[in-house]
């Protein structure tokens, strides 16, 4: 089964209840926590709360909810994906899932992003951005002649949204006579507008520091293909003045395969926006979650049933021995398969899980397998453990 998870931007709406629990769920409280701490900021108090005056604050309540939403898909479903993607700021998210980098650095990144978009948008007349329910197509003819507005979202073949001046915006909706929602935001995201926070942003990622190997693989915003690991710094910034290809995408993720679309929004918001484009599944509610677990039973079942020694080795057996050294594959590789294999039927416990790891890296290098695959297998398997 090939899964896609999707990752809510900002705006998104917490209702008290999924607040709830989050905070009753022992990891999920450990994020908001964590994240309090981090910042000294009382999260919690914001997730229900309105922020569309308030970009930074919204961004960071959007991004430790998404990723408490990502803890309770792993302890729910825990089907490893396939491909994640993340709706503006949530590709921040996704490329945390993603292994790019730690939650606490992606806390960092997300106060320096929403700090310089408050920034750009403080100095700026008053601008916004509004949801036009029509295709991206007639949306495009309609601008054609006009140099104010800019499309901003492709969001669905149904759901396009565009930025500018507020008062711009009012004079297109009513000169085109189309059925429209102003959104909660504060400024003309993924426009010319954010030009000065992109750079702003771009300059701080000089500091962060990215891991190269990931464990899934993630999509771009700006291009609907798979981000690059070496072009993290540009495509984090970039995407901030370039319209959201969502739609595109999506159609790209069903190309390569993906069966089921997993909405980690907290409100269901993919599954409302995407339509009968695709089916999307969601599970920000009991009903939901419910729903979903019945679809994927038998995968999660059979999910269940492999223990990270097994996965192991079964990537051992899979890869080829690219090493004409018997005495190092005797030694190592054959030595290595057995004592993995003999906790085959024992509970792992973290301290498992890090020794087989480490081990099969080892028997990996041995083999010759080049060093790019090795960490994929290992981040893979990682993810698969928990």
């Amino acid at each position: 089964m090939k899964i896609a998870l999707m990752l809510a931007g900002q705006g998104t709406k917490i209702s008290e209840e999924v607040k709830e629990a989050w905070l009753k769920n022992k990891q999920t409280l450990k994020w908001i926590e964590q994240a309090e701490t981090q910042l000294q900021e009382p999260i919690r108090e914001w997730f229900c709360s309105d922020l569309s005056q308030d970009t930074r604050k919204a961004q960071l309540a959007t991004y430790v909810g998404s990723m408490c939403m990502y803890q309770l898909y792993r302890e729910h479903v825990g089907l490893y994906p396939s491909i994640v993607l993340g709706h503006s700021l949530g590709e921040i998210t996704a490329l945390t899932i993603a292994g790019a980098l730690s939650y606490s650095e992606g806390l960092k990144l997300v106060d320096v992003r929403g700090t310089a978009m408050k920034k750009a948008i403080d100095t700026q007349e008053s601008t916004g951005m509004t949801a036009v329910f029509a295709s991206p197509e007639k949306v495009e003819s309609w601008l054609s002649d006009r140099q104010d507005i800019y499309i901003a979202n492709y969001n669905s073949s149904k759901q396009t949204v565009i930025a500018g001046k507020k008062t711009d915006l009012q004079d297109f909706v009513k000169q085109n006579k189309v059925e429209s929602v102003p959104l909660g935001v504060s400024g003309a995201f993924h426009t010319h507008y954010m030009q000065a926070a992109a750079d702003e942003v771009y300059n701080q990622l000089n500091s962060f520091s990215f891991n190269p190997y990931w464990s899934t693989e993630v999509i771009s915003n700006e291009f609907a293909r798979p981000y690059q690991p070496s072009n993290v710094q540009k495509g984090i910034s970039s995407q901030m003045v370039n319209p959201v290809c969502w739609t595109q995408s999506v159609d790209y993720a069903v190309k390569q395969g993906i069966q089921v679309f997993i909405d980690l929004s907290p409100n269901g918001m993919f599954v409302k926006m995407l339509g009968n484009q695709v089916q999307v599944h969601a599970l920000h509610n009991e009903e939901q979650l419910s729903k979903l677990s019945n679809e994927l039973k038998d995968d999660i079942e059979v999910n269940k049933n492999y223990s990270v020694f097994s996965r192991a080795l079964g990537i051992i057996v899979s890869t080829k021995n690219n090493n004409e050294d018997s005495e190092a594959y005797e030694n190592i590789v054959i030595s290595g398969y057995n004592q993995i294999k003999s906790q085959i039927g024992k509970e792992a416990t973290a301290e498992d899980v890090e020794k087989t790891l480490s081990l099969l890296e080892l028997i990996l290098r041995t083999k010759k397998v080049p060093e790019e695959q090795i960490m994929h297998y290992r981040n893979k398997l990682a993810w698969k453990a928990g």
